[in-house]
């Protein structure tokens, strides 16, 4: 019995992309109902290799390259070589493409709604403040017109579905809850001396908050240190945090302006002590869950988080977190919280973790 051919697209995220690689697209494999295809950008070491699924590092460009205006043709190019079933593809510039390849195919395709593209452009630092609004718009212009031709849509926050009106009776919830195929296990002090600050490092994600957090607690204890680990999509935001590491040699980047694979992300959670999650206030991530939440409640991390009522509701179960305000915290009380505060009276179970998510991933694929 042939099995059913899907392809995961995307452009700018690396072929073993946490969201598609270890979480969808290995759920796929393992069902062994399917063969898995993943089309996306280049990945400097793939550490984990899932047996059933195909990689195919398509692209390797800067943001905003002109290189980037054609990678929907050259994903359209693999659509038609590999010949799909069905295609998942995970960002709005692959829309046109895959309602092409459907018109002339007869695949079925299904938009796998990340985050919420018309904010993060509009209220972002990513482009120019004339260019936000226009390109914000046709974004979701487009969203919205290909809804006919979309069979199904997988958001990643429950509160997309009320932000959302295109992907109305089309939709199902498949949150980014953590998935731990490298099985690691935690091994960490109650010194809390090492800091973490992980993912996507950018204004809107608060990693200056977290560095200025950070500074401050060094100065009432010079043992700790903060490690900052994960990907700045704009150059001059790196080289801002390099500064910060060069002038606070305790302050350690992996990563910058360079990819870095989740194994990595993983194990320095496993390593940490504490995780600084300090979002500033933005219509961007206003409702998204972070997805390290998951990751660090998954593996037990202490967690000092900014102040929001979703995030906190969330720890709050697991006694897992101490909520501040990153700009106005009286640091040596805080410094005092940390060492006195039992975190984690309860253990998180499943509920945090990617197998409840991928039923539903797998019942839906079953549907259409």
């Amino acid at each position: 019995m042939s099995k059913t051919k899907i392809i995961l697209a995307s452009i700018l995220k690396p072929v073993d992309d946490s969201r598609t690689y270890e979480k969808i697209g290995y759920s796929l494999s393992q069902t062994k109902k399917y063969e898995v295809n993943i089309i996306g950008f280049q990945s400097k070491n793939i550490n984990h290799v899932v047996p059933g699924i195909n990689l195919y590092p398509a692209f390797n460009f800067n943001r905003l390259s002109i290189r980037r205006v054609f990678a929907p043709l050259i994903c359209l190019r693999y659509y038609i070589k590999l010949a799909p079933d069905l295609i998942i593809f995970n960002t709005h510039e692959l829309i046109l493409a895959s309602i092409l390849y459907k018109l002339i195919f007869g695949a079925k395709i299904c938009y796998d709604v990340r985050e919420n593209y018309f904010r993060n452009i509009k209220y972002g630092p990513g482009f120019s403040k004339f260019f936000r609004p226009v390109l914000a718009a046709y974004v979701r212009g487009i969203e919205y017109l290909s809804r006919p031709f979309i069979n199904h849509y997988f958001v990643a926050e429950k509160n997309y579905e009320k932000e959302f009106t295109f992907t109305l009776k089309k939709s199902s919830v498949i949150q980014n809850k953590f998935h731990n195929i490298y099985d690691t296990k935690s091994a960490r002090s109650r010194e809390f001396n090492k800091l973490l600050f992980t993912g996507t490092l950018a204004e809107t994600t608060g990693v200056f908050e977290a560095i200025q957090l950070a500074i401050s607690l060094n100065e009432i204890n010079p043992k700790i240190s903060l490690k900052i680990v994960g990907r700045a999509a704009q150059k001059s935001t790196a080289n801002r945090i390099l500064k910060y590491a060069y002038q606070y040699p305790w302050i350690s980047l992996i990563g910058g302006g360079n990819l870095v694979n989740h194994s990595q992300i993983i194990d320095a959670i496993s390593e940490a002590d504490l995780g600084l999650i300090g979002y500033p206030k933005n219509k961007s991530t206003d409702g998204a869950i972070p997805t390290k939440i998951y990751e660090y409640l998954s593996l037990q991390l202490p967690i000092i988080l900014q102040h929001n009522i979703l995030w906190e509701k969330i720890c709050a179960t697991y006694n897992a977190s101490l909520n501040i305000d990153f700009k106005s915290v009286d640091h040596a009380d805080l410094w005092e919280q940390i060492q006195t505060h039992d975190f984690y009276t309860t253990l998180p179970g499943p509920e945090v973790e990617w197998a409840s998510e991928a039923k539903k991933l797998l019942t839906s694929i079953e549907k259409i």
